[in-house]
């Protein structure tokens, strides 16, 4: 029988009703309870590594997850990971960029009710994440609604449905069928695991909207921001005309040696600065494109850059290296 660590981090799955709203409160062992017909797929270690909601996660916290992973892999045969869903999209996308080239399953989920709640949906979730994890599957993904999502693809688009994540961009890995895990995509994994966990938050997420302030530029330069991603129109629009937002971001890259990526505003796609003038004129200006990343991935791709290097072209590179899938090649 495999063994199989869980580590709790708080969030929706393990909240309880208080007088102030849902906070979390159950422990690891508890929700293993509520799904006692896994004790006939695995043996499992509980370990509680955090006990926040989900919205309050910081990158010090990624790195205690990261970390925790990191040395559960010797022990263990793969790793569940409970979480609260609204920045999991972002967990999952920086964890998979400091742990990379993995050969075991480390499977993250959550729910959008308290797996205490009636109907919860946290009992399925988490009994097929620990399905996913004594599977063959290797890597790091997102199991929620039946979906097996790719860490650096998943994307929260409902904030109460059941049906919260999507793969964005990227085939889902796979699905449950009869009661069993069908791996759709199971890549080849290069022997070495790398171990990089270090990074740096100072990151600027700035969304491009009509009539936007170019004093913004200003603003974010004067707050010693290292990174900045910007949500642009379509495929990269950035405005242009009447404007000298551009010449703002232009004196950012190339004065400041500040790196801006670009994504797209649009869920799917994602940019090519060459077909619009306002795309061109962006790439010109010196921002990169983020391609087909999502949000989540390219703030945390950028964050984690960061934290490997000081040098604007090594940054460069590695904006525009595919790392852990975040990338269509």
């Amino acid at each position: 029988m495999k063994k199989i660590l869980l580590l709790t981090t708080g969030g929706t799955i393990a909240s309880v009703k208080t007088d102030k709203g849902l906070v979390p409160g159950l422990s690891g062992e508890w929700l293993v309870e509520k799904i006692p017909e896994v004790k006939t797929l695995c043996e499992i270690t509980v370990k509680p590594i955090l006990n926040i909601d989900s919205s309050n996660m910081s990158s010090s916290d990624w790195l205690v997850i990261a970390n925790a992973i990191h040395e559960g892999l010797n022990n263990f045969d793969g790793i569940v990971i409970t979480h609260g869903t609204d920045t999991m999209s972002y967990t999952t996308s920086i964890v998979s960029y400091m742990l990379r080239n993995l050969n075991k399953p480390v499977v993250f989920t959550g729910s959008q009710l308290p797996i205490d709640a009636e109907g919860s949906d946290g009992v399925i979730n988490l009994f097929q994440s620990f399905q996913v994890a004594t599977s063959d599957f290797k890597g790091i993904c997102l199991v929620f609604n039946g979906r097996i999502i790719k860490g650096t693809r998943a994307f929260k688009i409902h904030s109460i449905s059941e049906d919260a994540f999507v793969s964005c961009n990227y085939p889902y890995l796979g699905k449950f069928q009869d009661g069993k895990v069908v791996l759709e995509q199971n890549e080849e994994i290069p022997d070495k695991l790398e171990f990089s966990p270090k990074v740096c938050d100072e990151v600027f997420l700035l969304k491009v909207i009509p009539g936007i302030k170019p004093s913004i530029v200003d603003y974010i330069v004067s707050q010693s921001y290292k990174g900045v991603v910007v949500e642009a129109f379509g495929l990269g629009g950035i405005p242009s005309e009447y404007t000298d937002l551009l010449e703002k971001f232009q004196t950012m890259t190339c004065v400041h040696k500040i790196p801006v990526i670009v994504v797209s505003q649009c869920l799917y796609d994602g940019t090519d600065l060459n077909i619009y003038n306002v795309g061109v004129r962006a790439e010109k200006a010196g921002l990169i494109s983020g391609k087909d990343m999502t949000t989540e991935a390219a703030v945390t791709k950028l964050m984690w850059a960061l934290g490997q290097t000081e040098e604007y072209e090594e940054i460069q590179k590695i904006m525009q290296k595919n790392l852990s899938g975040e990338i269509s090649i």
